[in-house]
């Protein structure tokens, strides 16, 4: 989940302000300084995603958790964390992301990826606790062992009130600067695509807020609903995607994201086969379902 109260709210409506979520480089500093910068280079410029895959990464995700859900919103009790790490039990068939603010060094988001095994052992999802009978293995919609979820997507609350003093950054008008903003989600969903092709995930699955799934959609980034919405910190729409078709429509419709979601077509390129689809498998494989709620 995009975690402030009011953080998606606030993006969406920013995003209306600005029309149809331009590219990252419309009008900003950047691009008048270098005409052929693309937007995954501005992008790139600005951000860096990268997953954990040391202890040190992992703690930074688990301190990044810790702010945005005890502090910054108080969905969890920081008592119940007094080490300063949010983590649960699902945290040991996951693997996290983090997204880094280039210009400051900070670490100002993270995304984790559940995964519907551990150990060749079946797990259950945070989904399939919070939707109950509709996204039971026997009925799911997606294939279960390739379905992994998107959970813990966050972004701290300071860095949506930053502002800049030094470099590029700071010579943005207050419209250049909400257009960057409007595109941080972007950063985490790059991560998950990467940890869905590492892991042989085709699918995802989430517990969304409706304003990110509106916020998603203006992306060009389309989820299905599934059921109808459920009640888990506020109303939440469960909701899943093959992630093949997901990113060809993201595509056609938003070339500037797909462009940064998938690295320019490094990590999934356009073609008849998927790269999680190319892993050969000879038990059921992983699952991906993406769970913004959890």
């Amino acid at each position: 989940m995009y975690h402030s109260r009011s953080g998606v709210e606030r993006l969406v409506s920013e995003g209306q302000a600005i029309g149809n979520a331009t590219s990252l480089t419309n009008d900003t500093a950047a691009s008048r300084k270098s005409p052929g910068f693309t937007g995954l280079e501005y992008y790139n410029s600005v951000f860096e995603s990268s997953v954990a895959t040391t202890s040190d990464l992992k703690n930074n995700c688990f301190r990044i958790r810790f702010q945005v859900y005890c502090i910054d919103n108080e969905f969890e009790d920081p008592a119940n964390n007094p080490d300063g790490f949010e983590r649960d039990s699902f945290d040991d068939h996951s693997v996290h992301s983090l997204l880094t603010h280039r210009a400051t060094g900070n670490a100002i988001g993270t995304v984790r990826l559940v995964l519907p095994q551990d150990g060749g052992e079946r797990r259950v999802l945070p989904m399939q606790r919070i939707a109950g009978a509709i996204a039971a293995d026997a009925v799911a919609p997606f294939p279960v062992y390739r379905t992994a979820e998107i959970s813990r997507f966050s972004i701290v609350k300071s860095f949506r009130q930053h502002t800049p003093e030094t470099g590029v950054e700071a010579t943005l008008s207050p419209e250049e600067w909400r257009k960057m903003l409007f595109h941080l989600p972007l950063g985490l969903i790059k991560s998950c695509v990467e940890m869905s092709v590492r892991e042989g995930i085709t699918h995802w699955a989430a517990v969304m807020e409706p304003a990110l799934l509106r916020l998603l959609t203006r992306l060009g980034i389309h989820f299905n609903p599934l059921g109808s919405l459920v009640d888990y910190h506020g109303r939440r729409q469960p909701c899943w995607a093959d992630l093949g078709a997901l990113l060809r429509r993201v595509h056609a419709e938003r070339p500037d994201v797909w462009e940064i979601i998938t690295d320019g077509g490094r990590l999934w390129p356009l073609d008849e086969t998927s790269p999680a689809e190319a892993v050969a498998v000879t038990a059921p494989s992983r699952s991906a379902c993406l769970a913004v709620a959890n």
